[in-house]
């Protein structure tokens, strides 16, 4: 299973948005993408800014992961 952290931001509307709605700097989201990971701490500030969002959606399993790989290793 993956964490898709790219569709998260997308549908957040985008890196700087979110890292503006979680008081960190624009550039700190871009990390998250490129290490495929990110910290319980951001991850429960961005969903006490957008509450309504439901975490579950952003898990996939590993062969919708592989069909919308962004190039990036993990």
């Amino acid at each position: 299973m993956h964490f898709n952290i790219q569709k998260l931001l997308n549908d957040l509307g985008g890196a700087s948005a979110v890292a503006k709605q979680v008081g960190i700097g624009r550039t700190v989201p871009y990390g998250w993408v490129r290490r495929a990971f990110i910290g319980s701490h951001h991850l429960s500030k961005i969903k006490e800014a957008n509450p309504e969002l439901d975490i579950n959606d952003y898990f996939e399993q590993e062969g919708e992961y592989d069909a919308n790989n962004t190039g990036h290793s993990t």
